[in-house]
């Protein structure tokens, strides 16, 4: 199976939805291996990633389980689970995924409902092309004033906050709701 393998394509399509980011700087790259380390438990290289990507050169196949961790990624079985049941357009990703909620469609000074298990609650406030601010949160590691990028929200999904940043901290990657997932999003 080579990185240009048609399957291959739609998969890298679904993943790039599955995190509401293109995969296009190595700072794409290195998110992309947290969120899979977060989603499967599993660990791909940076330098893997940009590969089947073509981003960089380099090898001409891919291997079985590295295709298999990326189905995972985007909820199929394995790799011959996501070729027997994908849809060769890459429309598979509404049925992989529950209800999202884009940042794009929130208004500049928009506010967001959050919550996840078992009683964390969060308001944000949406700052503009995906950054936000943390107004309140209720049993939640988050705090007041804490800002984030995150383009998408997801039902029943952990939550990847990109570019984390609490009071002069360097920016890092966060992740709420681990264990089962956002259960509310919504605008308020």
């Amino acid at each position: 199976m080579s990185p240009n393998d048609s399957d291959i394509l739609v998969l890298r399509k679904l993943v790039e939805e599955s995190v509401s980011r293109p995969m296009k700087t190595p700072a794409d790259f290195q998110f992309l291996t947290g969120v899979i380390q977060e989603r499967c438990k599993e660990t791909l290289g940076v330098t893997t990633l940009k590969r089947i990507w073509g981003y960089i050169d380099g090898y001409d196949t891919v291997r079985y389980s590295t295709l298999s961790v990326l189905a995972r990624c985007v909820g199929f079985h394995d790799w011959d689970d996501f070729v027997a049941h994908h849809d060769k357009d890459g429309e598979t990703s509404q049925m992989v995924f529950g209800r999202t909620l884009y940042a794009a469609d929130i208004e500049v000074g928009g506010q967001l409902r959050i919550a996840w298990a078992p009683d964390r609650r969060v308001l944000l406030e949406h700052l503009g092309d995906g950054s936000f601010r943390v107004l309140a949160a209720e049993n939640s590691k988050l705090k007041v004033g804490d800002t984030f990028h995150c383009s998408c929200f997801i039902l029943g999904q952990p939550l990847y906050l990109d570019s984390f940043v609490r009071d002069d901290n360097a920016p890092t990657l966060f992740v709420v709701g681990n264990k089962g997932g956002l259960t509310m999003a919504e605008r308020g």
